[in-house]
């Protein structure tokens, strides 16, 4: 049994940034809007830091990364040309101004800062954790980003840009703060709950195990740059999720859209994109049983109840995602054992989360002497559907092998970052020059 909270509270009631001003983007604070909180407190804030943040995940960041990495097909209209590799810096304004930074890291920000002068430590590591989740995928996104500049409002309306390898060590350093916060008692009678913790219902213990996991994920992402990253990883992953565990959102599904998981409020409104294409095929040719979950068993094209429905989850993390780490953590140290028996670890809890049933393991199921890179990141990207992780891990390692689909724009390879937004080039005179969509992140080297 996953130990989280599955239940949602309404989003616009929630954030404390206006969505559509873009001016407000690094804003820290609150603005003049009479039916915003004029004296928030770590407690108002966190469920809409969380809900957005989910809604951002499961949105945008989802749809972009799960149309390049083939697991759904973009089909008409704007989802068309994505599928081409045809954007702008237009459409990554929505999931820039008011996804990551106008609704969440800017109300993380404003978090961390009033639980440290308030004394509410383990608010402020919450914040943190929240904050290297974030901040972690915008920077995979797109590289270089605002950071120790951000967030401060009219006193610095053209923040600078930290550099992606500045801001892995940011991300590592926001999780330790956090893990030796969360290890002691704060003194504090103001603690996360379960009215406000919409992730771990006010269970400390499953932040910390969060924290630790995401550490692995990030020293996982930066092994080519960096050669103590593995021993690194090695060292948090004991001290991550146990079976069962994961960080995610269920949405409640009401009729109110602020309720509805994102992908199904997408498909009710828009729906174009179709679920099929390589992942699709894959599944059905292998007879893989996630195949009736991902995808509408009666029509191949439409997205399955797990992850199709009003009130489907969004994950940031889980513990299968933690055993291919581990698996792949392994295998480049040359312990195929190792390797090996957490790759098959991680298949049978994602078979037992996905589908109920771990038969199917005995189909897929290796040994040190068979195990391969590409059957952990094969088995990765089935598990972590719609995850914005299997770009990352694509652009890593090269695995799952995806051919572009045809008349493509870049020329039969695939985008390996994206676009800064048009208001961001316009406003920032700092932001680096877009060049294309095949420009490599610090991290990702060849």
């Amino acid at each position: 049994m996953l130990r989280t909270i599955k239940y949602i509270l309404p989003m616009l009631t929630l954030l404390l940034v206006t969505q559509g001003c873009k001016k407000a983007y690094f804003y820290n604070g609150i603005n003049d809007d009479p039916s915003q909180l004029k004296a928030p407190t770590p407690s108002a804030i966190l469920p809409g830091a969380i809900l957005s943040s989910a809604y951002t995940w499961g949105g945008d960041a989802s749809r972009f990364a799960s149309i390049f990495m083939q697991q759904v097909t973009g089909a008409a209209n704007q989802s068309a040309s994505y599928n081409s590799y045809v954007l702008t810096p237009d459409d990554v304004d929505n999931m820039w101004y008011a996804g990551f930074y106008g609704a969440i890291m800017t109300n993380v920000d404003t978090l961390i800062r009033i639980a440290e002068s308030k004394g509410q430590g383990h608010y402020a590591a919450v914040g943190k954790i929240l904050m290297a989740n974030d901040l972690g995928e915008v920077t995979d996104y797109w590289g270089d980003v605002p950071y120790t500049e951000a967030f401060q409002g009219l006193n610095n309306t053209q923040p600078k840009y930290d550099s992606q390898k500045a801001l892995y060590d940011t991300l590592q350093s926001l999780l330790d703060q956090a893990i030796t916060a969360l290890s002691s008692d704060d003194g504090s009678a103001f603690q996360p709950g379960s009215s406000d913790d919409l992730l771990f219902n006010g269970d400390l213990g499953l932040w910390l195990r969060f924290a630790h996991s995401l550490k692995a994920k990030f020293y996982l992402h930066v092994v080519k740059v960096d050669g103590t990253a593995l021993a690194k990883a090695k060292a948090q992953i004991a001290d991550g999720f146990a079976d069962g565990e994961g960080a995610f959102v269920k949405f409640v599904g009401s009729s109110a859209a602020t309720t509805q998981a994102p992908w199904f409020q997408f498909n009710d409104q828009r729906a174009d994109i179709t679920f099929d294409g390589y992942l699709n095929d894959l599944l059905l040719n292998s007879e893989d049983p996630r195949y009736s979950v991902y995808y509408d068993p009666s029509d191949g094209t439409l997205l399955g109840s797990l992850y199709g429905s009003a009130n489907s989850p969004v994950y940031f993390m889980s513990y299968d995602e933690l055993k291919f780490i581990e698996a792949e953590v392994a295998f480049r140290n040359s312990d195929k054992t190792t390797a090996a028996a957490s790759y098959n670890e991680a298949v049978r809890a994602n078979l037992q989360r996905t589908v109920g049933s771990t038969t199917y393991l005995a189909t897929v199921m290796k040994t040190s002497a068979t195990i391969t890179l590409k059957d952990i990141m094969v088995q990765k990207y089935i598990a972590l559907f719609l995850d914005p992780e299997v770009w990352t891990d694509w652009r890593r390692t090269g695995y799952p092998v995806l051919t572009a689909p045809a008349n493509n724009s870049l020329n039969g390879a695939l985008p390996r970052s994206v676009y800064y937004p048009s208001s961001e080039v316009r406003y920032n005179k700092n932001t680096p020059a877009n060049t294309t969509l095949t420009r490599r992140v610090w991290w990702d080297v060849e």
